[in-house]
């Protein structure tokens, strides 16, 4: 049984994809046609064509090869595909200190917010956590991200509006070795991923920030919202580009029945899934477990 805060937070998800697959499953009959319509299932639960394809097939050859005749057990075929695939980019759950995480992703993703969680998530950890506001080009988004470290008791550089972002990351980090920070969290702009001078500025930062390496473990997460669908997989691509990304955060699962992204999201060499948003609250950001998250969906 999932943990409850995935089986809440994945509640509208779960409900689309099983009210699809229980409509297709009252055919009661295990056929090619059967089949067609899984693959559309999948599909409208926001996995692409060709995974969801494969998806079916494999699940189709397993089913062959244990003569199975109940139609029900083909939840747990199903159930078992999405594992395996969700399991081929699994994130090692290791921050090496000092590190550097830098945050990038499109207005709107809930970047500042997922700062505000993972900072309480590792000050409970009795980590030493210093905030980076390198959004410059939103004057609102640095007060936000002040107004969080003041309620979490953690420093933060800010920036002026206009300033250099990636100045103010310097400046971070020549404060956090005065003041010997385990981890500092660096907001950043948001960017449309086909906004190419934006873009191009993210790679300054990245290239910026990389220059630390030897004082700093470099992180760059990539922040999603939910709710984007399959644009979050043409914006996961895009940004890798420009910034190499270790690790995705999706925010928003519990407001969105788009949660099935996530299996387009993994694969072979691709970033690996961090943590998901499961709620509003400080404690509603979680790490992502495949069993969980599969138990919670179907």
């Amino acid at each position: 049984m999932p943990n409850e805060k995935y089986n809440k937070g994945l509640d509208k998800t779960k409900k689309s994809l099983l009210s699809k697959l229980k409509d297709v499953f009252s055919s009661n009959k295990i056929d090619d046609d059967l089949y067609e319509e899984l693959i559309e299932v999948l599909i409208l639960s926001d996995i692409p064509f060709n995974v969801s394809e494969e998806i079916i097939e494999n699940v189709k050859e397993n089913a062959t090869k244990k003569d199975v005749k109940d139609i029900n057990k083909l939840y747990d075929l199903i159930k078992d595909e999405i594992r395996n695939r969700l399991n081929l980019n699994l994130w090692d759950k290791e921050i090496k200190k000092p590190a550097l995480i830098l945050f990038i992703g499109v207005n709107g993703a809930g970047k500042t917010t997922t700062i505000a969680k993972l900072a309480n998530k590792f000050l409970k950890e009795d980590k030493k956590v210093i905030l980076a506001a390198a959004d410059t080009f939103r004057a609102a988004a640095s007060e936000q991200l002040a107004t969080w470290a003041e309620r979490l008791n953690v420093p933060i550089v800010k920036s002026s509006q206009g300033q250099d972002p990636a100045s103010v990351i310097y400046d971070c980090l020549d404060s956090a070795k005065a003041k010997d920070m385990d981890i500092i969290l660096a907001d950043s702009a948001g960017r449309l991923q086909n906004k190419k001078n934006l873009m191009d500025e993210l790679n300054k930062i990245y290239r910026v920030c990389d220059k630390f390496k030897g004082d700093y473990n470099l992180y760059t997460v990539l922040v999603l919202d939910a709710g984007a669908g399959q644009n979050s997989v043409i914006q996961a691509e895009s940004f890798n580009e420009s910034a190499k990304v270790d690790g995705i955060i999706m925010t928003k699962l519990d407001g969105s029945a788009k949660g099935g992204v996530i299996v387009s999201l993994a694969g072979d060499n691709k970033p690996p899934m961090w943590y998901i948003g499961l709620g509003e609250g400080l404690d509603d950001l979680e790490e992502f477990d495949v069993d969980n998250f599969v138990d919670a969906i179907i």
